[in-house]
């Protein structure tokens, strides 16, 4: 299975997806599955606009992980329109109780994010680690980061 996602920064911290499922809170970055005839960047940037509302423009990969049979495509991207937390897609009307759990958009600082327990963890220990994660992303651009999570 190919997901793609994003690492969408802005001065309030990193997006991400407030997930409350069997009665656990995570996050995890925006993104999904990649659709027949799509690319991991255009499912990225699809995903976006539905679980947060934001038109964004792709900067580039920043990261590959793979997990079990998973390969999971994050990009670094600019929001150019739209307004946070108006993401409209199916998932974002799942409420805690069901089997998906439910799904809402937040900003998380970018201190503390492995206590947020923020997925994937390699990219989030990444960022957490940067001593400027902006530039850390820079650095990224230049080739994509692979992470093995394993299973």
């Amino acid at each position: 299975m190919i997901r793609a996602g994003v690492v969408l920064l802005s001065a309030d911290g990193i997006a991400a997806i407030e997930r409350v499922r069997d009665g656990r809170t995570y996050h995890v970055l925006p993104g999904g599955q990649v659709e027949d005839g799509e690319s991991p960047a255009e499912a990225a940037r699809r995903e976006t606009h539905e679980e947060l509302g934001l038109l964004v423009k792709i900067r580039g990969e920043v990261a590959v992980v793979h997990f079990g049979d998973s390969t999971q495509h994050y990009f670094l991207a600019e929001r150019i329109g739209g307004e946070f937390g108006t993401g409209d897609g199916p998932e974002m009307d799942s409420p805690a109780d069901s089997e998906s759990g439910s799904y809402r958009a937040v900003w998380l600082p970018l201190t503390g994010l492995a206590e947020r327990h923020l997925k994937p963890r390699p990219v989030a220990a990444a960022l957490e680690a940067a001593p400027d994660p902006l530039w850390l992303l820079e650095g990224w651009m230049e080739t994509p980061v692979v992470y093995d999570e394993g299973v």
